[in-house]
């Protein structure tokens, strides 16, 4: 017999057994695919099978981060879920943004420091802590292909937008009512579909806010995170089926091939594409996936996706005749950029993000939910600022 995915829940003690393979696996992916879209091979990405990597992978992210936060928070009030979250995602992203203006921009720069230093760039690059992105500093990367010191920071004001819609579902206890939940989930993409194919309902003046908020590549992942919530709280009624799982995956094929990347800034494939992206993801985060004990000492998953793109410039900029050769600079580039930003990413866990996490220990909720509660994961899970 079939079980749900809450009583998959309920057999691993609320603990996915597949999430840490499937954080670490998406990261690991999204490195590959930036380090094809950093060195000119846009094209072959975007114009082959491939494409659906920019469309699947961050939204599998944030389908998987409105899951997992979904359960603590029904537990916590507000204040101390926002806690949670900001112990989580904060100081990491401010130790990469310190590191990226402060010692890797000044290093690479090719204009003088006294410039460097003054330039408007780096005072703004400070704001990318509070969610506020520049993807510039003074004179670094100027001969790469792109000169975005950090592109994969584009997620984290979507997160933050999440968390402000979580807090919204929290204050009006929708969160705890799964059908008024699904009708607000529900309600978001029927919008979408009215910005995208009956645009001439709304007024002129806001109709780029609209699609913005509804069409854009940003709003598809809102998307995956209520869908994300919604599968949890439909959790006892939603069968682990390895035949659902198939005909996700089926969808997703035939997504492929029928469909181009256009479809990212679409809304009409949603309900059914990124449903079947959803299901995946739960699915796969409540199996047993075998996965190397290393990567069972931390959640590295945040980090490398934090890191990698700073290192994969890094590797561009110092060897552009090895980096940027056709196709094949893009493999040799995954190849020494996946170990650098795995590298710094397990620094960061033990000495930053681990840690801080520690602190929770002082605040009032850890008491409620009977010791250290992140997520269903143990403390490990990956923060939506995840962000490809």
């Amino acid at each position: 017999m079939t079980k749900s995915f809450g009583e998959v829940l309920d057999k691993y003690k609320g603990i996915g057994p597949g999430f840490d393979f499937l954080r670490i696996g998406l990261a690991f992916s999204i490195v590959l695919t930036h380090s094809f879209l950093l060195t000119r091979n846009d094209a072959f990405i975007r114009g082959s099978i491939f494409w659906f990597t920019e469309y699947a992978l961050v939204p599998m992210f944030f389908a998987l981060s409105g899951f997992l936060i979904a359960g603590s928070a029904q537990r916590l009030s507000l204040r101390n879920f926002l806690i949670n979250r900001g112990l989580r995602i904060v100081p990491a992203l401010a130790v990469d943004i310190v590191v990226c203006s402060l010692i890797i921009g000044p290093i690479v720069t090719i204009v003088y420091h006294s410039e460097y230093f003054t330039d408007p760039r780096f005072v703004k690059y400070f704001l990318n802590i509070v969610g506020w992105i520049h993807y510039e500093l003074p004179g670094v990367f100027q001969d790469n292909p792109t000169q975005k010191v950090n592109g994969a920071l584009w997620t984290v004001p979507w997160e933050i937008f999440c968390y402000i819609i979580m807090s919204f579902l929290m204050i009006t206890a929708i969160v705890k009512t799964r059908y008024k939940l699904l009708a607000v989930t529900a309600a978001y993409i029927v919008i979408g579909l009215i910005v995208q194919k009956m645009p001439y309902l709304l007024p002129d003046t806001i109709k780029p806010v609209a699609r913005f908020l509804f069409m854009s590549r940003g709003s598809q992942l809102i998307t995956a995170f209520l869908m994300g919530i919604v599968a949890f709280q439909f959790k006892a009624v939603i069968p682990h089926s390895r035949w659902i799982f198939a005909a996700a995956c089926l969808v997703c094929v035939a997504a492929i091939l029928t469909l181009d990347s256009r479809a990212i800034e679409s809304v009409i494939n949603r309900p059914l594409v990124i449903t079947s992206l959803v299901y995946m993801t739960v699915f796969i985060g409540l199996s047993e996936v075998p996965i190397p004990a290393f990567f069972r000492k931390g959640d590295y998953s945040y980090g490398v996706y934090l890191y990698h793109d700073p290192f994969l410039q890094i590797w561009i900029s110092a060897f552009p005749s090895v980096f940027l050769y056709p196709k094949y600079g893009a493999l040799a580039l995954y190849a020494v950029g996946l170990p650098s930003a795995l590298a710094v990413a397990v620094l960061s866990w033990h000495f930053i993000e681990k840690p801080i996490l520690g602190l929770r220990k002082k605040f009032s909720f850890i008491a409620q939910v009977r010791g250290v509660e992140d997520d269903n994961q143990g403390g490990r899970v990956r923060p939506l600022a995840v962000k490809s």
